[in-house]
């Protein structure tokens, strides 16, 4: 197993921390604890309960070392502050099914057609 490890915090890689990783491992430049739910691979913050093992403790504080029996060694993340590639979903469809060259949109003219329906007969023969 390979020491390659990578801090949930800072994204620095750790290097000086035997494995299996002690209860109370800590990275060096930040000090965050490293065997805690944000370092595990079953942690997910889009679950109520942010974690993905259904039989694992529910624990408060996701940054402190915690006993979790189910803890699995999460060793990479992104960069930090890296963000999402935003996707132009409108030039994906576009590529896909060929420019919008062939939709023409005629302009409406529903605003009148409304207020007609909606006046009054005139009175006048």
């Amino acid at each position: 197993m390979s020491n390659s490890l990578q801090c949930w915090q800072c994204g620095t890689a750790v290097t000086d921390q035997p494995l299996p990783l002690s209860t109370y491992a800590e990275c060096r430049p930040c000090r965050a604890q490293l065997h805690c739910c944000r370092q595990c691979q079953h942690y997910n913050p889009r679950l109520r309960v942010d974690c993905d093992e259904p039989r694992a403790e529910s624990h408060s504080e996701r940054e402190k070392a915690n006993f979790c029996d189910w803890f699995k060694l999460r060793r990479e993340f992104g960069e930090p502050g890296e963000k999402a590639p935003s996707v132009d979903h409108k030039a994906e469809l576009n590529a896909l099914f060929g420019t919008d060259a062939g939709v023409t949109e005629t302009p409406s003219n529903s605003h009148t057609q409304l207020d007609d329906l909606f006046t009054a007969p005139s009175d006048d023969p």
